[in-house]
């Protein structure tokens, strides 16, 4: 009998003993917190077969115990583990079940641009318009669909965008491919939005010649407006520096260790002196995981890089059209929270889970 099986019999067993006497030490709430975390905990990291993820959740619970099992870090550690399940669901995905799934990615893709379009017009029948300070100008919804803020949204758009490129009928994921693309770069405007517009134009034109010269240049002229972009009409990017400074400081007080996760406005508070305000994200991901998690946090996830880095470089044809995503993934996470954002990470597990499939 598999070790799946075997674990999935443990955790019958288990769970009626959640309850520990109180005079154990642990209340009530806390034991069974520590006991559904622990037996989910196992359930997850016995079904995920990728040993550098498995790792990961691994050391997740590890820094959720170490920082005293609250309830904020809970959350976080759920949620690390949730992402899993998405991770190996896409995994076992075969490919008609795929196929399914970038239909429903173009039907979210397009839904999200239609209600731009709505707020552009300031028709938006939900969600409340900003009311102007002064002078006589119109209320209005900002351009930012269902996702709270343009930066979700264009994460969202942008890692849904290569996988539009390759849905048939082409007319079809053209057309859509496109509409994104101008809605990202003419309305929303962002850092991510530019850079996922950039990898998806890259690997297009990657693939439609053969000639290294003309894919040097290709790769060199997005390079450089990316950073130019980033470096000139990113309007955060002053922002991200004094963050990432004043992150840097924290986590190096807590090197290996870390503050935990969700530790970020919990246990930790970052203070932006020119705003007078907190922030709750560091807009890098890799720096959050090392306050929260210690450097083994971003340690397991770089060996997850490299890993899929160098599968992809030996069998790239079978998973062409998700080494974008890959790579659009990859670097947001240098200068945004593409795994903070509820929609995005969902994208990115799935994504992620049936690159490593068509991989194996």
């Amino acid at each position: 009998m598999p070790l799946s099986a075997w674990w999935l019999i443990v955790t019958v067993l288990a769970a009626p003993l959640a309850v520990l006497p109180a005079s154990w030490g642990p209340s009530l709430a806390e034991t069974k917190n520590l006991a559904f975390l622990l037996l989910g905990a196992g359930t997850v990291l016995v079904f995920v077969r990728n040993l550098w993820l498995r790792a990961f959740g691994a050391w997740v619970l590890v820094a959720y115990l170490v920082a005293g099992a609250h309830v904020w870090a809970l959350s976080a550690a759920l949620g690390v583990l949730g992402w899993l399940v998405f991770y190996q669901a896409g995994r076992d995905l075969p490919e008609a079940g795929w196929a399914k799934l970038r239909l429903a990615v173009l039907a979210g893709a397009l839904f999200q641009v239609a209600w731009v379009l709505l707020q552009l017009a300031h028709r938006d029948p939900i969600f409340e318009a900003i009311v102007p300070q002064s002078g006589p100008a119109p209320l209005f919804v900002e351009p930012q669909g269902w996702l709270g803020n343009p930066m979700d949204l264009a994460l969202f758009l942008g890692i849904s965008l290569p996988l539009l490129v390759v849905v048939r009928p082409v007319w079809l994921g053209g057309v859509s491919a496109a509409l994104t693309a101008v809605i990202i770069l003419g309305v929303l405007r962002t850092t991510v939005g530019v850079m996922a517009v950039g990898v998806t134009t890259v690997w297009l034109l990657w693939s439609w010649s053969s000639s290294w010269w003309v894919r040097g240049g290709i790769v060199l002229l997005v390079l450089v407006v990316g950073v130019l972009y980033f470096l000139r009409w990113d309007p955060h990017v002053g922002l991200r520096f004094v963050i990432w400074k004043q992150a840097a400081h924290v986590a190096g007080l807590r090197p290996f260790a870390g503050w935990g996760p969700n530790a970020v406005d919990h246990r930790v508070l970052l203070l932006v002196p020119a705003q007078e305000v907190r922030w709750n994200f560091i807009f890098n991901e890799w720096l959050q995981a090392w306050l929260e998690l210690g450097l083994l946090g971003p340690g397991l996830a770089l060996g997850y890089v490299v890993s899929m880095g160098r599968r992809l470089q030996a069998r790239l044809a079978p998973a062409a059209e998700l080494a974008p995503v890959f790579l659009i993934v990859l670097l947001a996470s240098f200068f945004s929270i593409p795994f903070r954002i509820g929609p995005v990470a969902l994208l990115a597990a799935l994504a992620l889970g049936q690159m490593e499939r068509r991989l194996a």
